[in-house]
């Protein structure tokens, strides 16, 4: 990883500081570590965007993250750690090896944050969470054009985790942002209304948007939260494998963001389907970035 995680040196002095200088390889995990604990779990992998008959190119969307973030200022009070890139790639066993990293950073007090890759990363990190909260009420909130609840009776695909987890967890709630009529079939939404999914169209203002989920964040133990970046505006984010026309603004999605961190009850949180195939001078990338570091520049308080 060290030919990711370089950058523009200042100097080596505390204030000078930036992410790549700083951030640490989970081998070299301490319990003494100060400060929150925060690491990047790659998930390398886009077969199952493949499957959904998408445009591939994500697998390689966790460098491109990495990357985006190697230059931006160390945050204070935090250590970071890079759990690396995953070494299966077919969707059921990349899912199988995610889960046990979040479990991982989980039994270590670290918050994991997911660096995908298809979004059927969903499934890794909702199974990551049960093996350690295995009596926990979740609530997943999922920033997403697309509600992914398609049926799964032939395999998993980047579409398909949330109707699994629904289908087969009764202790799970479903909340979707920026969704979009115009990417969703009478079917999908028709099985979203069955499992009550909270559906909130990208048009709904922003303090409704944050009213609904606080509501929905009440009613449960804990929160996971997950961004499909197809759900920003395709000018805004067009390295997606599947952009959206009139998408979501993004300083409107990192205000909602704020918000459902401002609960103290988020334990998890992932970055999907960033692809660098299609990205225009790395503006997904950065933008996935700037989330991230604004996650945990709130999170680490």
């Amino acid at each position: 990883m060290k030919e990711i995680w370089n950058g523009r040196l200042d100097g080596w002095e505390q204030c000078d500081l930036r992410i790549w200088q700083v951030i640490k390889d989970i081998n070299e995990f301490s319990k003494t570590d100060k400060g929150s604990k925060f690491a990047f779990i790659g998930y390398n992998t886009d077969t199952g965007v493949k499957r959904n008959l998408g445009r591939v190119g994500a697998a390689k969307g966790s460098d491109e993250i990495r990357k985006g973030l190697k230059s931006l200022p160390a945050i204070e009070n935090t250590t970071l750690y890079d759990y690396k890139n995953l070494k299966e790639f077919s969707t059921e066993k990349a899912q199988e090896e995610y889960s046990y990293k979040v479990k991982d950073a989980f039994d270590k007090n670290i918050f994991p944050i997911g660096l995908g890759g298809g979004h059927d990363i969903v499934y890794g990190t909702y199974s990551g969470i049960r093996k350690s909260h295995p009596n926990k009420k979740i609530g997943i909130i999922n920033f997403d054009a697309h509600l992914d609840n398609r049926p799964y009776d032939n395999g998993r695909t980047s579409g398909t985790s949330f109707k699994e987890i629904l289908d087969n967890d009764k202790n799970v709630k479903y909340a979707i942002v920026g969704f979009q009529k115009a990417g969703n079939t009478k079917r999908l939404i028709d099985t979203a209304n069955a499992h009550n999914v909270l559906i909130l169209p990208e048009a709904i203002e922003e303090s409704r948007i944050n009213d609904y989920l606080r509501e929905f964040i009440k009613d449960v133990d804990i929160v996971y939260v997950t961004f499909c970046m197809d759900v920003f505006d395709a000018a805004i984010a067009p390295g997606v494998s599947a952009p959206t026309p009139l998408g979501l603004d993004s300083k409107k999605g990192r205000n909602i963001l704020l918000s459902i961190l401002g609960s103290n009850k988020v334990v998890a949180l992932d970055f999907a389907e960033v692809n660098p195939d299609y990205d225009i001078d790395s503006r997904t990338a950065k933008l996935t970035a700037r989330l991230i570091y604004e996650a945990i520049d709130n999170l680490k308080k």
